[in-house]
């Protein structure tokens, strides 16, 4: 009766078992492919090829690191230090209201400055200019951001930026801003 009872619990352990395992298989974690992160100061060729809708290198810069468009901490213009000092706009003379007739309180006096907008907001784009990076392509330093529109993304290798102390230290002075060195293919790959 005993030997009965250990193949009983014996045969109990077996189904037991048989039923566990393929619940445990079951069970099996998927690991996620790993994330490849990106770096914040390099655009590679193969992350372009990833984006179709990219028209031209200011595409490529303005939607991958549009960060690099902006001014850094140490060209002053985040607490208004470069920018030029905002002009005092002139208070109305006594007694005039909002719906005042008299033309000394409608004209402003000749040589009174007129308000621009900050250095973002300006519509030629002429004085946000000073607050960007430096442009090179091939090591050929260009004239402004505008140079970008020419490069198309399929032609673009490596896109880098430098921060203001490293391309001081790389091209010299007037680089507070950093400096985007862009290699193409024919470049890149040479």
């Amino acid at each position: 009766m005993q030997s009965s009872r250990w193949a009983a619990l014996a045969v109990a352990g077996v189904f037991a078992l048989a039923i566990a395992l393929p619940a445990r298989a079951q069970d099996v974690e998927v690991k996620p492919t790993a994330k490849i992160k990106k770096d914040k100061y390099v655009i590679t060729a193969e992350e372009i090829a990833g984006h179709a809708e990219l028209k031209d290198g200011y595409d490529v810069i303005r939607l991958l690191r549009n960060q690099w468009l902006r001014p850094t901490r140490t060209s002053g213009s985040a607490m208004g230090a470069m920018a030029p000092p905002s002009p005092r706009v002139q208070q109305p003379a006594m007694g005039c209201g909002r719906n005042s007739t008299d033309p000394a309180c409608t004209e402003a006096p000749a040589g009174t400055p007129r308000e621009s907008g900050t250095a973002y907001a300006d519509a030629d784009g002429a004085s946000s200019a000073q607050f960007l990076p430096v442009i090179y392509i091939d090591e050929i330093k260009r004239e402004g951001i505008n140079d970008l529109r020419a490069l198309r993304p399929a032609e673009i290798f490596e896109m880098r930026f430098l921060t203001g102390n490293q391309a001081s230290g790389r091209y010299g002075s007037g680089h507070e801003n950093g400096a985007i060195v862009i290699k193409t293919v024919r470049f890149g790959k040479g």
